[in-house]
């Protein structure tokens, strides 16, 4: 029974391992004590000591440009396939959940908003330089630099397909009728 219980264990920390990017390999060691088996980590392999830092989780709950005076709230956002629709709120600014949270590695952060006064309309004088700061549910504050500014169709879905150094990328709406999307793209400048 000792030794099945052994092996059962041993497996779960090794699926789990691997499932959660562990970079440590674990040494499974029979304890001395009644307690049963014990868990240790051991030092990285010079080949893991290589790799990134732990990939981060936390959400982005709020973003300001303070040279335009845009300070919002963010919340998750997602994408309804039925009606092929994203969530969106009247008073805070939008993180679509399918992107990269912010971090120091790749990937594209993408919060989106109205073009209202309370939420993103100010974006619309930003300037080239001008700085965006994100702050994550951990408290960690990524700052940004304003790359470039385009308008996009709807339909144009081609910044969810970026794989690259860190980025930040605003939405808001422009046009006749909101007819089009304005992308206000900023480059990964560090932490806070």
């Amino acid at each position: 029974m000792n030794i099945r219980f052994n092996i059962t264990v041993g497996i779960l920390f090794v699926l789990a391992g691997s499932l959660l990017g562990s970079q440590y390999i674990i040494q499974f060691a029979k304890s001395a004590s009644a307690q049963g088996p014990s868990v240790q980590p051991v030092t990285q392999t010079a080949q893991l000591a290589s790799q990134p830092a732990l990939v981060r989780t936390a959400l982005p709950v709020s973003i300001s440009v303070p040279a335009v005076g845009v300070l919002v709230d963010v919340e998750p956002g997602t994408y309804n396939r039925v009606d092929q629709t994203w969530s969106l709120s009247d008073t805070k600014a939008s993180f679509a959940t399918v992107t990269s949270v912010p971090n120091a590695q790749s990937g594209n952060t993408f919060i989106y908003g109205h073009n209202r006064a309370n939420i993103f309309a100010k974006l619309n004088n930003a300037k080239s330089g001008d700085k965006a700061y994100v702050t994550a549910a951990d408290g960690v504050v990524f700052v940004y630099s304003l790359k470039s500014t385009r308008d996009a169709q709807p339909t144009d879905v081609s910044l969810f397909e970026y794989d690259g150094t860190p980025i930040l990328t605003l939405q808001t709406c422009s046009g006749f009728w909101d007819q089009y999307r304005r992308l206000f793209t900023f480059t990964y400048e560090g932490q806070q």
